[in-house]
C-alpha cells in the first residue's frame, strides 16, 4: 500500500514515547523538522527557517533486529492481552523482557510452535489422510458436479469400485470378502488383497464406499501412475506436511491423491488414494493459483462452492481474490459474509479490515485490527499481523499518525520474531512474511515521519526486509512477488525523504522484476493488478529521482508509470485514490519543468491533465488535504506565469481552503498558510482588487510570524 505525507516546515517538537529495546533506538530518535516541498510563488521566495535540531547532530542509532534465524527450536511467543479500546499499544518490550507462551484457540495451528518432531531420513513415507480423517467439507455423494470448463467431473474408480457411488453390497459382490474389517467412527474400514497391488484399504460410511487407499508393492514413477489412472489432463496441487515436506499430489477433478516417497529422486508414488470429488483439493489449488492466475482461481472457488456451499474458506479466498483484482464492492461483500459466518475467526476479521482500508474506510479498519490485537483469543503471528495492519492504517489515515504507527509495527516485529524458526512450515512462513511487511512498514514510518538521519536509517530497515524476503524465497518456497513488494515499499519509504539516498537498486529491481513477471503472466486480471502496482511504485520513484535532481530519469519513469496506470485501469478503477494517484503523477512531472527547469509552458501540458484528476471526489481519509492544497498552490504559479490568471487565482484559493482545513484538523502548522495567503495578496493586487489584496497581505504577515516562531 502506498501512503502519502507532507514535506513542509514543522515548527513544533513531537514528543515520542521512549522505546527501551536497543534495536528500537535506531528509529525512535529525536524529532526532526522537515523542509516544505518547494512551492513556487509569484514573488521572491523567503529563505527556509533553520531546523530546530542542527543537521550535524547525529541521532542515536543502532542496528535493526537480527534477520532470519536458523535455530531448530522456536522461542515462545508473546501472549499479552491488549486493550482494543485504546489507540496506542502497550509499552514496547525490551530485549530483556521474557515473552510468555502463545497459543491460538482457532482451528488452524498457524500460531502455535509445533511440538512435532522433524522428519527422519529413515522414517517411512507419510500416509495420505482420507477425507474422513481430514474432516474437510463433505462431498455431495451421488451428485455429478461440473468442472470449470462445463464438462462433468469424472471421479476415478478402481476395478469397478467408485467412491461415493459403490455400495458395500456391490463391493463385496465384485471383490469378494475382505481379509480384515476394522470398526471406525461412523463406519468400517475393510482391507483387500487386489493384484497387482500390495493391499487396498476401503473406508465405508453409511454403507457406501467413501475412499480407497491403495498401497503399492513397488513404487511407481509419477508419470506411470498418472497414465495408469488416466489423469494426465488434470492439473495437480502439491500437498505438504507440517514440516513443509512434499508428501503428495491431489488431482481435484478426479478425486485422486498420490502419496510420494521423498527418499527416491525423483519422488516416486507409493500410495494412491481415491475419493469422491471433494471441495478441499479445489480450495488448495485455488490458494496456489491466487498469486498469479486469477481466472483459474475463481474457477476453482466456484467449483468448491458448488460442492460445498457452506465452505467458508472459499468465501475467504474469494474476498482475497476480488480485493487483488480491484473489485472492492465484491471483496467487501465476501469479507463481511465470512465474518458473519465465523465471527470468532480472527484472521477473517483481519481480511475484512484489509478490504475496508483498501476502500478508504480507515476508522473501521482500525477498529477491526485493534479489536483483534486486543482480543484475549489473539496470539502469535495472528496477533502480530493485527498490530502490523493497525499500524498501517494509522499511517495511512487522515491523521497520518506515524509515531503511533511505528510503535505498532515494532510491536508486530517483537511478537512475530520467536516464530521465524518454528519447525511448523506454515507458522514459519507466516512469521517471515510478517517480518518483511513490518520492517518495510517501519521504513515507511521513518521515511515519512519526523526523524533525524532518515537517509541512513530507512535503508537499514529496507535491508532487513530484503533479508527476510530472500530467506522466504530460498527456504519457504516464497514467490518472487515478495521481492517485488520490497522494491515497491522501499520506494514508498524513500519518497518521504527530502534528500533521499540513491534508490537505483530498488528502481532497477522494480522495473526489471516487474517486467519479467508481467511478460510471463497469462492472466489478464493479474496483469492489470500488477500493472497498477508498478504504476504506483513508479509514482514514488519519480518523487525520489526528482528530489535527487535526476530529472530526465524522473520524466522517463513517470511516463512509463502513466502507461502502466492505463494498463492497470481494470484493477485500479474502484480504488479511492484512483484519480488522485494519476493526477499526482501528472503534477510531479509538470513540477519537474516548473520548479526545476523553470519551463511553465511545458509544465502546463501536465498540469492540464493533473487538475481534473486531483479535483475528482475522493474520501477524506484517502488523501492528505494539506499536501493536496500545496499541490494546487504550486500549479497555480505556472498558470499565472503563462497568463491564465483566473485559473491561477481559482487554484490558489482552492489550495488555501484545503490547507486551512488541514490546519483545523491538526495536520498542518498555521505558518504554512503564509505562502498561499501571500500569493493571493500578490494576485489580487495585480488584478486590481486592493481590498482583497490588503486582506490576504495581513493574513500572510500574521502567518509568517507564526512560521518564524
Amino acid at each position: 500500500m502506498v501512503f502519502d505525507a507532507r514535506r513542509r516546515v514543522i515548527c513544533v517538537w513531537l514528543a515520542i514515547s521512549a522505546v527501551t529495546a536497543l534495536w528500537t533506538i535506531a528509529v525512535m530518535a529525536q524529532p526532526l523538522t522537515v523542509k516544505q516541498e518547494e512551492t513556487p510563488a509569484p514573488q521572491s521566495e523567503d529563505p527556509a527557517p533553520a531546523p530546530l535540531v542542527p543537521d550535524d547532530e547525529p541521532a542515536p542509532m543502532a542496528e535493526p533486529p537480527a534477520g532470519p534465524q536458523s535455530s531448530d527450536e522456536p522461542q515462545q511467543g508473546d501472549d499479552e492481552t491488549e486493550s482494543s479500546g485504546e489507540t496506542s499499544p502497550a509499552p514496547a518490550m525490551s530485549d530483556d523482557d521474557p515473552p510468555t507462551s502463545a497459543g491460538d484457540p482457532e482451528s488452524t495451528p498457524a500460531d502455535e510452535p509445533s511440538s512435532e518432531p522433524s522428519d527422519s531420513p529413515d522414517a517411512p513415507p507419510a500416509q495420505l489422510p482420507t477425507a474422513a480423517e481430514r474432516g474437510k467439507p463433505a462431498p455431495i455423494k451421488g451428485a455429478e458436479p461440473h468442472a470449470p470448463n462445463g464438462q462433468a467431473l469424472d471421479a476415478a474408480s478402481l476395478k469397478g469400485v467408485r467412491p461415493g457411488h459403490t455400495t458395500r453390497e456391490a463391493l463385496h459382490s465384485q471383490w469378494g470378502p475382505p481379509i480384515q474389517v476394522d470398526k471406525i467412527k461412523d463406519g468400517v474400514r475393510e482391507t483387500y488383497e487386489v493384484k497387482p497391488f500390495d493391499r487396498v484399504r476401503i473406508t465405508i460410511n453409511d454403507d457406501v464406499v467413501d475412499s480407497l487407499a491403495v498401497y503399492l508393492e513397488k513404487p511407481l514413477s509419477r508419470e506411470t501412475a498418472v497414465e495408469l489412472l488416466q489423469i494426465d489432463g488434470v492439473e495437480p496441487v502439491e500437498l505438504f506436511n507440517d514440516q513443509g515436506r512434499l508428501i503428495g499430489l491431489a488431482y481435484p477433478e478426479r478425486g485422486v491423491m498420490l502419496g510420494l516417497n521423498q527418499k527416491s529422486n525423483p519422488p516416486q508414488v507409493f500410495q494412491i488414494v481415491v475419493e469422491p470429488i471433494d471441495a478441499q483439493p479445489f480450495l488448495d489449488r485455488a490458494a496456489k493459483r491466487l498469486e498469479t492466475r486469477f481466472a483459474d482461481c475463481l474457477a476453482d472457488l466456484k467449483q468448491a462452492l458448488e460442492l460445498s456451499p457452506d465452505a467458508v474458506r472459499a468465501q475467504w479466498l474469494h474476498a482475497e481474490l476480488t480485493l487483488r483484482a480491484g473489485d472492492l464492492e465484491q471483496a467487501r461483500y465476501s469479507a463481511q459474509k465470512i465474518v458473519e459466518l465465523e465471527s470468532g475467526n480472527l484472521e477473517y476479521r483481519l481480511t475484512l479490515a484489509k478490504v475496508l482500508a483498501a476502500s478508504g474506510d480507515y476508522p473501521l479498519a482500525i477498529k477491526h485490527a485493534s479489536d483483534v490485537a486486543g482480543s484475549s483469543a489473539s496470539a502469535g503471528v495472528v496477533k502480530a499481523r493485527a498490530y502490523c495492519q493497525w499500524g498501517d492504517y494509522l499511517a495511512a489515515s487522515a491523521k497520518r499518525d506515524y509515531p503511533q504507527a511505528i510503535k505498532h509495527h515494532l510491536r508486530a516485529i517483537k511478537l512475530a520474531e520467536p516464530f521465524v524458526a518454528s519447525p511448523n512450515a506454515a507458522i514459519r512462513k507466516a512469521a517471515k512474511e510478517l517480518m518483511v511487511d513490518a520492517h518495510l512498514a517501519v521504513a515507511h514510518d521513518v521515511g515519512w515521519g519526523r526523524w533525524q538521519q532518515k537517509p541512513k536509517v530507512v535503508p537499514l530497515w529496507i535491508n532487513r526486509a530484503t533479508a527476510f524476503a530472500d530467506d522466504l524465497i530460498a527456504k519457504e518456497r516464497g514467490s518472487l512477488d515478495v521481492r517485488l513488494r520490497v522494491c515497491e515499499q522501499a520506494l514508498a519509504a524513500l519518497a518521504g525523504i527530502t534528500q533521499p539516498p540513491d534508490a537505483t537498486v530498488w528502481i532497477r529491481g522494480l522495473t526489471e522484476l516487474g517486467k519479467n513477471m508481467f511478460d510471463e503472466a497469462d492472466d489478464a486480471a493479474y496483469k492489470a493488478h500488477l500493472a497498477w502496482r508498478l504504476g504506483v511504485a513508479l509514482n514514488d520513484a519519480v518523487e525520489v529521482e526528482a528530489s535527487r535532481n535526476k530529472l530526465d530519469k524522473a520524466l522517463a519513469l513517470g511516463k512509463t508509470g502513466l502507461e502502466l496506470f492505463e494498463t492497470g485501469e481494470p484493477a485500479g478503477k474502484q480504488l479511492p485514490a484512483h484519480s488522485y494517484l494519476r493526477g499526482r503523477l501528472c503534477y510531479r512531472l509538470g513540477a519537474v519543468f516548473a520548479i526545476q527547469k523553470s519551463d511553465h509552458a511545458q509544465a502546463l501540458a501536465w498540469y492540464d491533465r493533473a487538475v481534473p484528476l486531483l479535483e475528482s471526489p475522493v474520501p477524506a481519509d484517502a488523501v492528505d488535504c494539506g499536501k493536496q492544497g500545496e499541490t494546487f498552490v504550486s500549479m497555480a504559479v505556472s498558470y499565472w506565469e503563462t497568463g491564465n490568471r483566473r485559473e491561477a487565482l481559482r487554484l490558489t484559493d482552492q489550495g488555501a481552503k484545503l490547507m486551512e482545513q488541514a490546519v483545523r484538523d491538526g495536520l498542518l502548522e498555521k505558518g504554512a498558510l503564509a505562502v498561499p495567503y501571500s500569493n493571493l495578496a500578490s494576485m489580487h493586487e495585480q488584478l486590481g482588487d486592493a481590498q482583497e489584496a490588503q486582506k490576504f497581505s495581513e493574513l500572510a504577515s500574521r502567518h509568517e510570524k507564526l512560521s518564524a516562531h
